[in-house]
């Protein structure tokens, strides 16, 4: 049981601005709400038929649709290349003069040429389009419409002729076999965030657009002026009458007139009456607000349950570093002042997965939040630069709480885009991160890259280890340790795992490059080294090991099966 609706773009675009006035950004895809608004904006325009209106609130009152469409690069602004800019003629424009007799051409435009587009001032606009691999769209339910809607929502579907810019001309359609589903709704940080509409949006948007009052004030006013127009032309007509008339004559020639002058006073007064409703303005039609945002990711292959899991969700929230390049010596300084930059952020009380402690300031004894730079390794000329910041989040966290909490930090408010967040430590860190949302990121920037089933894994970050050895079987200590930090985190207990100064991954720098992690008790260096870990079952990640795990040491990257190497 299922229904959508489709939407195909005629012109094989789609002209929607993301990002509100600021018009840089295309919107793709379209937000549920927006179609929901084009179809709201038919049902207005052709008579609000009362089945049709039934059929709106039936799709407002569905949950948030799951959605079909394909990639689409968009015509944005770039560092290399600025949007075009077109200047066109403004909507505002002088009625009601009469031309000169003079043919001074000033004086024709200040008079009345100045309604021509040619004559109008210009603005500059810009008009951001997505470009989408295919053109047509769907909105998908899983539930089955009813014959007594379909219908109703067919035609409207009709009567839909553009969806965002006037110019982004659409074709709607009902079907009760749309294809699968690219994204899905989800709750917490989602690669998209889209507008949806809800239970009562349709009664919401008539009331923003004041239609009726807006319609009772336009009648109001066109009635006046033609009442006032046919007074004049009735007065003239009654002057010309009595012209030349004396005595009963001219009383007799002008009794009519004035009865009849006195009933369109009358009504003059009647509409007088109601355009002072108003003040003598027209009443307010403003832009509706958002409606709900509903997040939505791409669709998951479920896991098999048997596949071991650690602690960390593998729905890693991964964000995109620009700016100043930062490298390995940088680890604990990034993952220092992305958590400051999330903790002047959260609000009170901040949460224990967050923070990593207790109410009384004791650490916690649970999984907490996991800050993990993403360096370029695996690839030709991969020389182990940091590209990105990945969150991983305890499991035991519900998403709602999750995305309650990060979507405010990792996104604007009010267009749902990805907000940039600056980075500076005071002295000499400084970039800027923003969430990443592409399609089709670089490689070592794709959550499946370090959480697909592995059993072998090896670390692009060293692992430090809790104590030091001594002794000639000090590696072999240090090795059961590691194997213990793997339990520690969920994960069975490696049949192998092999300590070594230089990474298994092509790219990922040497230990030493990376600044040593200090105790808390007596500032004494703890010693770290890079690992090669292997299970005797596959292993979903991230897999994340070693004293240092929540600050970006002991990362690992999955070794078995690995596709073709990409940056």
């Amino acid at each position: 049981m299922m229904f959508g609706l489709g939407i195909g773009y005629l012109n094989g675009w789609a002209m929607a601005a993301a990002d509100g006035a600021k018009k840089q950004i295309a919107e793709w895809p379209p937000h549920p709400d927006r179609v929901f608004m084009a179809l709201s904006a038919a049902w207005f325009e052709t008579g609000m038929d009362p089945s049709e209106k039934e059929a709106l609130q039936y799709l407002e009152r569905l949950p948030p649709p799951r959605i079909a469409a394909s990639e689409a690069t968009r015509r944005r602004q770039t560092k290399n290349r600025e949007p075009v800019t077109s200047f066109v003629p403004v909507n505002d424009v002088v009625r009601g003069q009469k031309l000169p007799a003079a043919n001074d051409l000033s004086k024709l435009k200040s008079a009345g040429l100045a309604v021509l587009p040619e004559y109008r001032p210009r603005q500059p606009r810009k008009f951001p389009a997505a470009i989408p691999e295919n053109p047509v769209v769907h909105l998908l339910w899983e539930t089955n419409i009813s014959r007594g809607l379909q219908e109703p929502m067919a035609r409207l579907c009709r009567k839909v002729i553009a969806i965002g810019h006037s110019a982004s001309f659409v074709q709607m359609w009902v079907t009760t076999e749309p294809p699968p589903p690219t994204l899905v709704p989800t709750e917490g940080v989602a690669l998209h965030r889209l507008r949806v509409p809800g239970p009562g949006r349709l009664d919401y948007l008539a009331a923003r657009c004041n239609r009726d009052a807006a319609i009772k004030y336009r009648d109001a006013l066109s009635a006046a002026e033609t009442l006032r127009k046919q007074r004049q032309d009735i007065d003239k007509n009654r002057k010309a009458a009595i012209k030349g008339l004396k005595g009963d004559d001219k009383k007799a020639a002008n009794a009519p007139y004035q009865q009849e002058l006195k009933m369109i006073d009358q009504s003059l007064a009647d509409q007088q009456a109601i355009l002072d409703e108003f003040d003598g303005r027209p009443p307010n039609s403003l832009r509706p607000e958002p409606g709900l945002w509903q997040g939505y990711r791409r669709p998951i292959e479920e896991a098999e349950e048997d596949i071991r899991k650690s602690v960390f969700d593998d729905n890693i929230v991964v964000l995109t570093l620009s700016g100043k390049r930062l490298y390995p010596p940088t680890t604990l300084k990034l993952t220092e002042a992305v958590r400051g930059a999330l903790l002047s952020a959260c609000p009170e009380p901040i949460p224990e997965w967050i923070s990593g402690h207790r109410p009384n300031r004791t650490p916690s004894l649970d999984p907490h939040l996991a800050f993990l730079p993403l360096p370029f390794v695996d690839a030709d000329h991969a020389d182990g630069r940091i590209m990105g910041v990945a969150l991983a989040l305890p499991r035991s966290v519900e998403p709602g709480e999750a995305g309650a909490i990060l979507e405010p930090w990792l996104r604007d408010e009010t267009t749902g885009l990805p907000r940039t967040i600056s980075l500076f430590d005071g002295k000499w860190l400084e970039c800027r991160m923003e969430l990443e949302t592409r399609e089709t990121p670089p490689w070592n920037l794709r959550a499946d890259t370090w959480t697909r089933a592995s059993r072998t894994w090896a670390t692009v970050a060293p692992a430090v280890l809790d104590r030091h050895f001594s002794g000639k079987n000090k590696w072999e200590k240090a090795s059961e340790t590691m194997k213990d930090a793997c339990e520690r985190i969920g994960l069975p207990r490696p049949e192998t795992l092999l300590l070594h100064p230089v990474s298994l991954v092509r790219g990922a720098p040497h230990a030493r490059e990376f600044p040593p992690l200090r105790r808390k008790t007596d500032n004494g260096r703890m010693y770290h080294c890079h690992a090669v870990i292997r299970f005797s079952e596959p292993v979903t990640g991230p897999v994340v090991i070693g004293a240092g795990r929540f600050r970006g040491y002991g990362l690992c990257r999955p070794m078995d099966g690995k596709e073709a190497s990409h940056a």
